[in-house]
């Protein structure tokens, strides 16, 4: 590995399994979809509540909203939401005029789409002369909100420090400004207008974001933290696959994991096996099957029933297993214990056939089951990647996510310290007291921490070669926990005598 510039650079090697598991993974959750309105940029919001006020309730024709209900609803908080629309959206705007109709300023909207198109700019006289007050407001079911105000600011003076372009362009999370020409303009309400949000979005819009050539899931890059990423009902649109396979690859080289579902109405297990064998073999991510029904918030009547998939509700899962307590990122997301909330039945059910050839394929397929006295619970912790090593589980490949994002931020500070003796004993005290406390939390086998741990950071594999070039070696072993996934009980009759 070539090292370019200051920080920790971080490699893993797996050992074969089985391995010689709980705290907070401190992960978020993270869904693409498009959405009627709100932020293009990643927005975190924290509940059902916030999502509504940024980007919308639940909406038919957006049936990425019922997912995301799903989510929050089976213990999801903290969720990054990315809005994704087609390249043709188009932002909405208005030109503020001179009684001539000369255009002293264009408005437009930040975020594309119709939602850009309720929004209103009043422009008024300021408390100071020459100068303007901009409110800006929403119009909705209720009247108009008001999101933003400012006063004595000018239009035509870009050195002023009251510049309307400085001022709005920097502040506002709604509207950009760009000046036209000087002149008096009209004190009066102007409605935003022309906002679209284009065309359906398709597989390219995910895999190059606008054109790029990048896939919009690096939009993600700047959230320093472990993600679990969902995208609800992605199989609605064509080349599914391709977006899955854009979402592991970025998932692979950021610490992420992602959840799948497959398609609807695959009533054959062998149908959902092959739709798991055409993603990548990653151990970043795990498919779930089969939809599930909900009851329908917008449905006619408190019996209308919903199809949605699985995916939202199992990432709310994860959040939730990863805080509660006893269990946590190293206990696998699964059990009669893992029953999703909000939910009716599942699409169909399986037999018992269905059930060993989702879990012993190549590419196992997690079901969700209806399991009587427990409810509609997640009965599979399998990733993609069925290689022998701690790739095989979901709890495992997320116990080294948490650890090496752990490690990362533990030995920042080590960072243009001296390299010396003294350094590599503070890491490895740091690192020790980081894995001992894993281990006391379950996170780690091992009846004691040499079993359950090594750190190697002294002159062994720091010579002197290394340490001309600025370079500390970590070298840190582990020792998973894996899950009870078959329980074998051997049952003996005993005769009398």
């Amino acid at each position: 590995m070539a090292y370019s510039r200051p920080g920790v650079y971080l490699t893993e090697t797996l050992l074969p399994a089985p391995l010689p598991g709980g705290a907070s993974a401190n992960a978020a959750g993270a869904v693409v979809a498009p959405l009627a309105g709100g932020p293009e940029a990643v927005t975190l919001v924290n509940s059902w509540y916030e999502f509504t006020t940024k980007f919308g309730g639940y909406d038919a024709a957006y049936p990425a909203t019922f997912q995301i209900g799903s989510y929050f609803s089976n213990g999801g908080k903290e969720l990054y939401v990315k809005r994704i629309l087609h390249t043709d959206a188009v932002k909405a705007n208005v030109n503020i005029l001179t009684s001539a109709s000369a255009t002293v300023a264009t408005v437009t909207a930040k975020n594309a789409g119709t939602d850009g198109n309720n929004l209103i700019v009043t422009l008024s006289a300021g408390t100071v002369s020459s100068t303007y007050t901009i409110n800006l407001y929403k119009e909705n079911v209720a009247g108009n909100i008001l999101l933003e105000r400012y006063e004595n600011i000018v239009f035509n003076d870009s050195t002023a420090t009251d510049f309307a372009e400085t001022v709005v362009n920097t502040v506002s999370s709604y509207i950009h400004i760009s000046s036209s020409a000087s002149g008096t303009p009209v004190l009066t309400n102007y409605p935003l207008t022309s906002g679209s949000n284009g065309a359906t979005v398709t597989s390219t819009d995910y895999t190059s974001y606008k054109g790029s050539g990048s896939s919009v899931f690096n939009d993600f890059s700047t959230v320093n933290r472990p993600l679990v990423i969902f995208l609800p009902e992605i199989n609605e649109i064509s080349s599914a696959v391709d977006v899955y396979n854009a979402a592991i690859d970025w998932a692979e080289n950021n610490n992420a994991f992602v959840i799948a579902e497959t398609p609807k109405a695959l009533t054959l297990a062998a149908d959902a096996i092959s739709y798991a064998g055409a993603l990548t073999s990653s151990s970043n991510v795990a498919v779930y099957h089969p939809h599930l029904y909900i009851v329908d918030p917008v449905g006619r009547s408190r019996q209308a029933l919903r199809l949605i998939g699985p995916s939202g509700a199992v990432a709310g899962y994860y959040m939730l297993n990863d805080v509660t307590p006893g269990k946590g990122v190293s206990k696998a997301p699964a059990g009669i214990t893992a029953a999703l909330i909000g939910l009716v039945a599942t699409e169909f059910a399986f037999t018992s056939a269905d059930l060993d050839t989702f879990n012993t394929g190549v590419s196992p397929v997690n079901p969700i089951r209806q399991i009587p006295g427990a409810g509609l619970s997640i009965m599979g912790a399998r990733t993609l990647l069925q290689d022998g090593t701690a790739n095989k589980y979901v709890n495992m490949r997320r116990s080294l996510i948490y650890i090496e994002q752990s490690l990362k931020n533990l030995t920042e500070f080590a960072i243009f310290e001296n390299n010396d003796a003294r350094l590599w004993s503070r890491i490895n005290t740091v690192i020790g007291v980081f894995l001992n406390q894993y281990r006391n939390q379950g996170g780690l086998r091992g009846a004691t921490a040499a079993d359950a741990y090594y750190i190697l950071c002294d002159a062994t594999n720091n010579t002197a070669s290394s340490i001309a070039s600025g370079v500390v070696n970590i070298q840190v072993g582990v020792a998973l926990q894996y899950p009870a996934e078959f329980i074998v009980i051997n049952l003996s009759q005993i005769t009398g005598a």
